[in-house]
């Protein structure tokens, strides 16, 4: 195998007992049936991929969808035919509904080399769960992370959605209480999007969802009580207790190599970026290399700065110019004005975003950069 660097492999399961009112991602609901031919499928790529590159992972991340939809025995079966490329330390992820698992042998997965959890738990409140479409209640939900516990999984992640229907600035801190309560060691704390065409886009209960005024209250509220709690925010909508950083998470915003298998999934490879379209019949039925989409080049100044941005560790000018010669070198002058508002920190040649500055981050990366 290839001496160069590892890189991180993400795997898209687009299945889902039930598609959530809010979803925009590529998922839909399919029988049991189809769940053998796409996980050969998935099998099939992961050869055809570590036989292409020669790279070996040190980060696999199963995303979806409801990976854990598709049980144990085949994400087992996946790993099985992952193995020979994972690092001995490599961090790996399994993306999970807390609704479907009370079937899930936690124990058969933690064996199979999964050693991190992600549950879209996205409340604790069983009204806001309803509002979203969810299937689980809070109750399901501390059963299945007992379990998973129970089995040996001693870093777990926990989604929290803000600005949901019927939240309230209570709530919030009642979700977050749950999750310390529990024992996350992780938490995606991200704002709801509401994307054109999804069921709540066309539903009543899309007015009942915060506006941009509260929906920046309900974030800074939810910044300053997981900090009390002990969860380090190291990027805009991630915060992490005992030094749990998603590895995986990690290497997008630090411009890391990874290589993405099934539809909807993108890659950034030896500077190239490029996807699979939205079917998962062109990407069980076609040639992998012929349904490779070109999405653009990757690897510049301005791609390495705007997500350097996104993290607390922020960017650091001197190893952007390092890196970077032709980056424009007006970029501290820029930050500055942004200081006495309460927007960024500038500490020696870095600039960090603070949790306020983080609402506003695409206009001050705009100003800042440009």
């Amino acid at each position: 195998m290839n001496k160069k660097d590892p890189v991180g492999l993400y795997i898209h399961v687009p299945f889902c007992r039930q598609k959530c009112r809010y979803c925009d991602f590529y998922s839909f609901p399919k029988g049991e049936e189809y769940f053998e031919i796409y996980k050969n499928r998935v099998i099939e790529a992961i050869d055809f991929y570590g036989k292409k590159y020669a790279r070996s992972y040190n980060s696999l991340y199963f995303g979806g969808g409801t990976p854990l939809l598709l049980g144990e025995k085949h994400l087992c079966d996946i790993m099985e035919a992952a193995k020979p490329y994972l690092t001995p330390d490599a961090e790996v992820t399994a993306e999970g509904n807390p609704g479907i698992a009370e079937n899930i042998d936690f124990s058969a997965l933690r064996s199979s080399g999964i050693n991190r959890l992600s549950f879209g738990l996205q409340s604790a409140n069983d009204k806001e769960l309803s509002s979203l479409g969810r299937i689980h209640t809070k109750k399901e939900a501390e059963e299945t992370i007992k379990a998973a516990k129970k089995a040996g999984f001693d870093n777990i992640s926990l989604d929290l959605m803000l600005g949901i229907p019927y939240q309230t600035k209570e709530s919030i801190l009642e979700s977050i209480d749950f999750c310390d309560s529990v024992g996350a060691t992780h938490i995606s704390s991200y704002m709801l999007k509401i994307e054109e065409g999804t069921p709540l886009s066309k539903s009543e209960l899309r007015f009942l969802c915060a506006d941009e005024e509260e929906a920046a209250d309900f974030y800074l509220l939810a910044c300053e009580e997981l900090s009390k709690r002990g969860f380090e925010q190291y990027e805009i909508s991630n915060f992490a207790k005992d030094g749990k950083r998603s590895f995986h998470n990690l290497r997008y915003w630090l411009d890391g190599e990874y290589i993405g298998i099934g539809p909807s999934a993108h890659s950034f490879m030896e500077g190239r970026r490029y996807y699979f379209e939205r079917s998962i019949k062109d990407f069980i039925e076609k040639p992998f290399d012929e349904i490779e989409k070109e999405e653009s080049s990757g690897g510049g100044w301005e791609e390495y700065a705007m997500l350097r941005l996104r993290l607390s560790d922020g960017l650091d000018t001197a190893e952007l110019y390092e890196k970077f010669p032709d980056a424009p070198k007006n970029i501290l002058e820029n930050a500055k004005p942004f200081i006495k508002p309460g927007l960024l920190n500038i500490t020696g040649t870095k600039i960090s975003f603070t949790p306020k500055g983080f609402l506003l981050s695409n206009a001050l990366t705009a100003e800042i950069l440009y």
